[in-house]
């Protein structure tokens, strides 16, 4: 690449004298030229690349087959056009095994929503505090029952106990009347005292009996205390289960839905990303533009579009030459070579052809020069007779090494049109980075003498005086005056004092 700094230049000029030898005749008039004021400009320039604004590489996000390319180079797009598009089977198999996980994930929703784990703990502990109640009543029934044989059972002790005393009055009397000197005759009456006696031990086993029958219906009731509390506590336990599973379904419901519906949003989210991936399988124009690089034919397959655009500096333009550069390279590290594809390794290339902009690396030293809104002047080797205005966009914050040195990238609209620019023409563009409107003379009025600059200026009398100057900014072909020169005085051109 050819980089060039305009810099000052002055004409040095030897002073020629113009006697003729052996001969005489009149010098000619000399050249001259007015001290004027008159604008000065420098600058520095580079070569570089014309760039359409807002080209954009284009492929599929997914691998396939193309099974359509429905555009040409050079075709004009709108935006949301079909480009292009690849077998869709395997996304729309995914859209449907999407689609129906969502379906199964809805209905579980559902059954969770619709469930009865509440009810049915509720129904539960119903059930349970009922079954307290009525183990309740049946113990306490069962210890009123007890303690009505305890009391029967208490009561038929006195009379035991006075039937035994009434056998044994009767046992005493019929031993009185049979025995002593005032026993009654005959002796039938002695005969009754083995009856007498036989009752006293009956009536004894009776008080015997009673008092057993008590003790029986103490123990019963003792018995039926403690089994009774058994129950009770079992019931009352089943209770508290059941109000466990209560409060355990009451509380884990809604976490439940949450969960459910979670696995519902997981789903649609899945559909929806299926569904993307068919639309995916359809390439339509972001933008309205031009087809400027197609790579690929119908039943050819892609790889994933992975590709992206150097932009320049401050556009939407992109750096020239930086897919082909990076194809270059990707050869080179292969050991093996292949000619350049318009568009490097994408699929499709997009391009706005109505608007373009010049990029161009600058050396470091020259890029320090460069700020945006300076002027430029651009020549296109295409179009070799005319030149095109333009304006410093941006200039790249960062370096680039190109060739061994570092350059920036600067980005430059052009101002000036015309229908002959193309994307990618070669260009070679020179930023006016400085200016002056002040006295100024074309560089060949001016001359080196020694460590001064002169100039000779020319009197009214036609007298040449060689005077020394001051200059300032030194353009391409005029160079500012800072002292030494008035305004419209004539100084020689190319030439000094006779």
């Amino acid at each position: 690449m050819i980089r060039r700094t305009v810099l000052p230049a002055l004409t040095v000029v030897a002073a020629l004298s113009l006697a003729a030898c052996g001969g005489s005749g009149e010098n000619a008039p000399p050249q001259t030229v007015r001290v004027e004021r008159a604008s000065v400009s420098s600058g520095v320039d580079s070569s570089g690349s014309v760039s359409a604004l807002g080209a954009t590489n284009l492929g599929f996000a997914t691998a396939g087959q193309l099974t359509s390319v429905r555009v040409k180079v050079g075709d004009r797009v709108e935006p949301g056009e079909v480009l292009a598009t690849i077998d869709d089977f395997q996304a729309r198999q995914a859209l449907k095994q999407a689609q129906a996980g969502l379906a199964g994930q809805e209905a579980q929703y559902r059954q969770t929503k619709d469930g009865t784990q509440v009810g049915g703990a509720q129904d539960s502990l119903n059930a349970a505090a009922s079954v307290v109640s009525a183990t309740q009543r049946q113990v306490d029934a069962t210890l009123r029952a007890d303690d009505q044989a305890i009391a029967a059972a208490r009561a038929a002790v006195p009379q035991a106990e006075a039937g035994l005393a009434q056998a044994q009055a009767q046992a005493a009397a019929a031993q009185s009347g049979c025995v002593g000197p005032y026993a009654a005759a005959p002796a039938a009456p002695c005969q009754s005292i083995t009856v007498a006696q036989y009752a006293v031990l009956q009536a004894q086993q009776g008080v015997q009996q009673a008092q057993q029958a008590l003790v029986q219906a103490k123990q019963k009731r003792d018995v039926d205390a403690a089994a009774g509390k058994l129950q009770v506590a079992s019931a009352r336990q089943g209770q508290v289960s059941a109000q466990n599973g209560l409060d355990s379904a009451s509380a884990s419901r809604p976490n439940s839905l949450d969960a459910a519906a979670a696995a519902v949003d997981n789903a649609r989210t899945q559909v929806e990303i299926a569904r993307r991936n068919v639309e995916n399988t359809t390439l339509r124009a972001p933008a309205a533009g031009t087809v400027s690089a197609l790579n690929g034919a119908e039943g050819e397959y892609l790889s994933p579009s992975t590709g992206t655009s150097a932009l320049a500096p401050g556009s939407d333009a992109t750096i020239p030459g930086a897919a082909q550069a990076a194809g270059a390279a990707a050869g080179a590290a292969g050991a093996a070579a292949s000619p350049t594809r318009p568009g490097g390794t994408q699929f499709l290339v997009l391009q706005n052809v109505a608007e373009f902009q010049v990029v161009a690396p600058f050396q470091e030293v020259d890029a320090a020069k460069i700020v945006p809104q300076q002027s430029t002047v651009v020549s296109l080797d295409a179009i070799p007779e005319r030149s095109f205005a333009g304006t410093v966009l941006a200039v790249a914050p960062s370096g680039t090494a190109l060739g061994g040195s570092i350059e920036y990238y600067v980005t430059m609209a052009l101002t000036d049109t015309d229908p002959r620019i193309r994307d990618g023409q070669s260009a070679r563009a020179t930023v006016v980075t400085a200016t002056s409107d002040k006295l100024s003379v074309p560089n060949s009025a001016l001359r080196r003498e020694g460590s001064r600059t002169v100039a000779t200026v020319l009197e009214s009398d036609g007298r040449q005086t060689s005077t020394p100057v001051t200059t300032g900014l030194a353009g391409a072909d005029r160079t500012e005056i800072l002292g030494g020169l008035a305004e419209g005085q004539q100084v020689v051109i190319g030439g000094g004092p006779s």
